[in-house]
């Protein structure tokens, strides 16, 4: 299994914020995994009769990702098909959704983060057995059936290249569905880390690798120290970019048909940090809509299309279905406006790119644009959200993501900022909506309710002629 070192640095941190619980015994058992003594800096502790050890011994050979919300303070670890959810200042996790009562709380012992014995070991997969003559507690690891090295791995999407320009611009070319995790951004180095689920990397670019991974220095970059990428996982397949960064440095994300692109910067160059969470507004009152006594020309995007299928739901269909029919739908009700033209940038299953898209836009000279699209991520994940990135997009942001919020009736994950191509190189107000996850089965199960799409269609029309003040 793969190391994840960056994981064990972001849980030091988390959990520094517990405080520390009970009195350490005396008697400091030792600690074995599959036989082999772990050494630490800061030895396993008996804490309130329950073993505690160092997250770092006992979790380096695991392979699990986990992500931190700040708006409601939970650190998600996934690993395999499991969720777990960590609050802060609580010391009952929930596995899977089910609440799990931890032996006793975390707790830090001259700077180094010690968990739960049994939490680790019944959480993660792992037996252990305490000797309590030895003072020794071993743990083990299942045993796995050996798998051919060279055997295909089943994946969405495939990464062909992983590329340094020499202008501090990387680029990830792939083939197939790949979509990008959210980021880390890890001290110690400083680096930034995207993990690519359901992806994998070409049989070429595999042979490449030396220990696991393919590592690249780079020096003649203000920016980039350099960048490696592993296949993190190989069941589910998710593909990990790591890129070494200078200190005070920043990035903007593009992404284009069968490639995303990163430019590294000077932080201040940034117009929008893609690392750090966006806290909904709490109320955004709407700027005069454009100024017209005649027809308004609105563009209607409905994302992906033809051979960019988006993300594949749990049900075995394609993002690209549901944001269509969310157009087509929409269609209908604009045809019966007499004061909004509305113009698709596709009314098929076909794909125009990006760059057309923005096109079609511009020449219109159109006075909104709409981008629709459905997300995806983690089982758990669930929730519709609103991006805009230009300042006068905030406000039309706004007026549609109340209305989307009463049309799907889930989660709401808030307004946010981010250079989506669509909406950053428009000049119009514009926005992009997600309207739920894809990879969550009650979202998905609403997604694809023709019922819902007509709630949906009906409410983004309403937003549209709010915010344009039409009646």
């Amino acid at each position: 299994m793969k190391r994840f070192v960056s994981m064990l640095l972001f849980m030091s941190v988390f959990f520094t914020m517990f405080a520390t619980v009970g009195q350490a015994a005396e008697v400091v058992p030792k600690l074995f995994l599959n036989g082999q003594q772990l050494k630490s800096d800061v030895n396993p502790q008996i804490i309130n009769n329950a073993t505690v050890v160092p997250v770092r011994t006992v979790s380096e050979g695991l392979g699990y990702q986990i992500f931190w919300d700040n708006v409601s303070k939970t650190a998600t670890v996934t690993h395999s098909n499991n969720v777990i959810k960590l609050i802060l200042n609580d010391n009952v996790a929930l596995v899977n959704d089910q609440k799990v009562q931890m032996d006793t709380t975390a707790s830090v012992i001259k700077g180094t983060t010690l968990v739960p014995l049994r939490f680790i070991g019944e959480q993660f997969g792992l037996d252990f057995e305490w000797k309590a003559t030895e003072k020794e507690v071993h743990m083990y690891e299942h045993p796995q059936e050996p798998s051919d090295p060279n055997a295909p791995i089943e994946a969405a999407g495939i990464i062909t290249n992983v590329a340094y320009s020499g202008d501090s611009t990387l680029t990830i070319n792939y083939e197939g569905v790949v979509k990008a995790n959210k980021p880390l951004l890890l001290d110690n180095p400083k680096r930034v880390v995207f993990d690519f689920p359901n992806t994998a990397f070409t049989p070429i670019l595999n042979t490449q690798f030396l220990n696991g991974q393919f590592e690249v220095d780079v020096t003649d970059s203000t920016y980039l120290d350099g960048f490696r990428y592993s296949l993190f996982s190989k069941s589910p397949p998710v593909a990990r970019v790591v890129i070494l960064i200078a200190d005070n440095t920043g990035y903007v994300m593009t992404e284009d048909l069968g490639k995303f692109q990163l430019k590294f910067m000077p932080l201040k160059d940034v117009p929008v940090d893609p690392t750090v969470p966006v806290e909904p507004p709490v109320v955004i009152n709407p700027e005069n809509p454009p100024a017209s006594n005649d027809v308004f020309d609105i563009v209607i995007d409905p994302g992906h299309g033809g051979s960019d299928p988006g993300a594949k739901s749990v049900l075995n269909k394609w993002e690209k279905e549901f944001n269509l029919s969310i157009a087509l739908k929409m269609k209908a009700l604009l045809d019966k406006e007499t004061k909004i033209k509305a113009h698709f940038t596709r009314t098929g299953d076909t794909y125009p790119s990006l760059d057309e898209r923005v096109k079609f836009a511009e020449s219109l000279k159109a006075d909104l644009f709409m981008s629709i699209h459905a997300n995806s991520g983690a089982k758990a994940a669930s929730g519709s959200e609103t991006y805009y990135y230009r300042e006068n997009s905030k406000a039309f942001a706004a007026v549609i993501h109340k209305h989307l919020i009463a049309a799907t009736k889930i989660k709401d994950r808030g307004l946010k900022k981010e250079g989506y191509k669509v909406i950053k190189q428009t000049t119009m107000p514009a926005v992009l909506i997600e309207a739920g996850f894809l990879s969550n089965s009650v979202d998905a199960k609403m997604l694809f309710d023709n019922a819902a799409q007509n709630r949906i269609a009906a409410e983004m029309v309403a937003g549209i002629k709010e915010y344009l003040k039409v009646k």
